[in-house]
């Protein structure tokens, strides 16, 4: 029997773990298997394992060591970025945030306005999905104490202009009310620069899993300073901010999948980018599906979107069906954010435009490092043959 092979294009859900990476995760589950808590030998040598990751990271982002808070991943960091800030803050606190950020931002605060400790103002993006730098400075008021930026968009790729609000962000210091500032840069690092400074962040949450790293771990940049107050609470790990016993492989693993990240993003971008790009003039431009409405979500500039992703809406399609159609030929991709799953619609998308019909049949595709022309051409071939008959 032929095996056929199996395509993934859904690298903005997760991404394989790379050999690299667990190459150096596998002497931390058995063979080095100590509590960093511990002052016996084992203990020791786990503690300088997860020691000598933090360094890494703090290389990576040009931060220092004691910035980085290892977390379970990007939900719990952006919960502890958002919480920690207005925990510690007075009453009747101010938060500004965009119309498309992640759920793991977008829930939180939701939650704060449920209990009445936060009230949140959402900037709506522009119709191509980037925020004008301009209405999140306009929308910061004396008692606004945090804004909250996502990098780059999980769903339609877009990326947003963090360094030019960090810049002005920044400006507001002689008026005695600047606010923290936070991103989400889960969807980051493969592609983009992540340099905390550069940036102008004073918080920066980064997820393993998207970045060819164990899933279960991800971390918190917090600069130096900025007051943050904890919501674990137990053995006063993680310089007090996180409490729960580390777990040394997979920060192992994180710390080398962020470094090969930074060593391979510009070769890597641009070679997705001219497959991203095939994909895109094949499918939008193959005269047999013209009379099919076809939308791409968000700016297709280059220095405004992924190099990796293209997300498409089908109008009058079932995308859902669609989905399941090419997984059945050997293609995985998918219709929106993983996190979404019981939701009818894109949210993201719903947000560029009116049109309910462009947010209910959305295709998303996020090319990989195992992403060949090869199994490009095999895809458009595919979806252009299904189309057909639909």
């Amino acid at each position: 029997m032929v095996v056929m092979k199996r395509i993934y294009l859904d690298h903005a859900s997760t991404t394989p773990l790379d050999a690299r990476v667990r190459k150096v995760t596998e002497p931390y589950f058995a063979k080095n298997f100590g509590n960093p808590s511990s002052i016996h030998a084992e203990g020791v040598a786990a503690k300088k394992a997860v020691d000598e990751a933090r360094v890494k990271v703090a290389r990576a982002l040009e931060a220092r060591a004691e910035e980085i808070i290892f977390t379970s991943g990007g939900t719990e960091a952006n919960n502890l970025a958002i919480f920690g800030v207005v925990n510690n803050s007075r009453k009747n606190v101010h938060i500004v945030t965009t119309n498309i950020e992640h759920s793991s931002v977008l829930k939180p605060l939701r939650e704060l306005e449920r209990q009445g400790s936060a009230e949140v103002s959402y900037i709506p993006v522009e119709p191509n999905g980037i925020v004008r730098a301009e209405k999140i400075i306009s929308a910061i008021r004396p008692n606004t104490v945090l804004v909250s930026v996502q990098y780059a968009n999980n769903e339609i790729g877009t990326i947003q202009p963090i360094a030019k609000i960090g810049k002005m962000i920044k400006a507001l210091d002689a008026q005695s009310s600047r606010p923290i500032f936070h991103v989400d840069a889960c969807q980051a690092p493969l592609h983009l620069n992540c340099l905390v400074n550069a940036l102008g962040v004073d918080l920066l949450t980064l997820d393993g899993h998207k970045m060819y790293g164990p899933k279960g771990v991800g971390c918190l940049y917090v600069r130096r300073g900025t007051p943050l107050a904890p919501i674990l609470f137990g053995g006063g790990q993680e310089n007090g901010m996180r409490a729960t016993t580390e777990n040394v492989p997979a920060i192992v693993g994180f710390a080398e999948a962020l470094r090969i990240s930074r060593t391979e993003r510009a070769k890597e971008s641009a070679r997705l980018s001219a497959l991203r790009a095939h994909l895109y003039t094949s499918v939008l431009q193959n005269t047999s599906i013209r009379s099919r409405k076809i939308m791409v979500n968000g700016s297709m500039e280059a220095c405004e979107r992924l190099p990796n992703n293209l997300n498409i809406s089908l109008l009058g399609i079932d995308t859902e069906m669609l989905t399941l159609q090419l997984d059945a030929k050997g293609i995985a991709v998918s219709t929106k954010s993983s996190c979404l799953k019981d939701e009818k619609i894109s949210y993201v998308v719903a947000a560029l435009d009116k049109n309910k019909s462009r947010a209910s049949s959305t295709l998303r595709f996020t090319l990989g490092r195992g992403t060949t022309k090869k199994d490009i051409e095999y895809t458009i071939k595919v979806l252009i043959d299904i189309l057909k008959k639909c």
